[in-house]
C-alpha cells in the first residue's frame, strides 16, 4: 500500500522524543519546550522549598552543618540547570532537523540579538514536507497539539494584555485614578 506524497508516514515506534535523532514540527517543538519549562520551574521550586526547609531544620539543631547543605543545594541546582540546557538543545536540534538544518545551528542561541531572530525562525519556519536527510516527517501527537494550542492561546492573550496595559498607562486618565481613590478613601477619617 503506497502513501501519497502529501501525507507523512506514521510515527515510528523507535521515535524517542528526547533523542537528537529525528524531527520535531512546529507544534511538537512548542509543546516539548513548554513541557520542559514547566518541569524545570516545578523542579526549581521544589528544590528551593525543600532545601529551605532542610536548612531551617538543620540550623536549629546544628548551626555548623548549613554550609555543607548549601553546597548540596548548589550541586542539585547545577545538575538541574545542566539537564535543562541539555534537553533544550535536544529539542532545538530536532526542530532544526525538521527545517533540514544541521544541529550545529543551535550555537546561534549564544549570540545576543541573533538568538531572538533564530527563535522566531524556529517557531515560524515551515518544516520540510515529507522525508529529508534527517528522516521522515514526524506527526505531532494529540497531547502535543493540545498543549501547543494552549500555549499559543496564552501567549496571544498575554500579548494583548501587555498592549492593553501600555495603552491604559499611556492615556492621561491613569494618573488621576490614585488621587481619586486617595480622596474617596480618606474622607472617612
Amino acid at each position: 500500500m503506497k502513501s501519497s506524497a502529501s501525507s507523512p508516514p506514521p510515527l515510528s515506534v523507535a521515535d524517542r522524543p528526547l533523542s537528537v535523532q529525528g524531527r520535531f514540527g512546529r507544534l511538537s517543538f512548542i509543546a516539548w519546550s513548554a513541557f520542559l519549562h514547566f518541569i524545570f520551574i516545578l523542579s526549581s521550586l521544589a528544590l528551593g522549598l525543600g532545601m529551605d526547609i532542610v536548612n531551617f531544620m538543620s540550623v536549629s539543631t546544628d548551626p555548623f552543618n548549613t554550609f555543607s547543605l548549601y553546597r548540596l543545594s548548589n550541586l542539585f541546582a547545577l545538575l538541574l540547570l545542566g539537564l535543562y540546557i541539555y534537553f533544550a538543545v535536544v529539542i532545538t536540534i530536532r526542530r532544526l532537523h525538521d527545517l533540514n538544518g544541521s544541529g550545529w545551528w543551535t550555537l546561534l542561541c549564544l549570540l545576543p540579538g541573533v538568538n531572538i531572530l533564530f527563535g522566531l525562525y524556529l517557531l515560524l519556519g515551515p518544516g520540510t514536507t515529507g522525508s529529508n536527510r534527517y528522516g521522515p516527517q514526524r506527526l505531532s501527537l494529540v497531547w502535543e497539539k493540545i498543549l501547543a494550542g494552549l500555549i499559543i492561546i496564552f501567549m496571544l492573550l498575554g500579548l494583548f494584555a501587555v498592549i492593553a496595559l501600555f495603552f491604559y498607562l499611556g492615556s492621561g486618565e491613569a494618573s488621576q485614578i490614585p488621587a481619586d481613590v486617595m480622596q474617596k478613601t480618606t474622607e472617612y477619617f
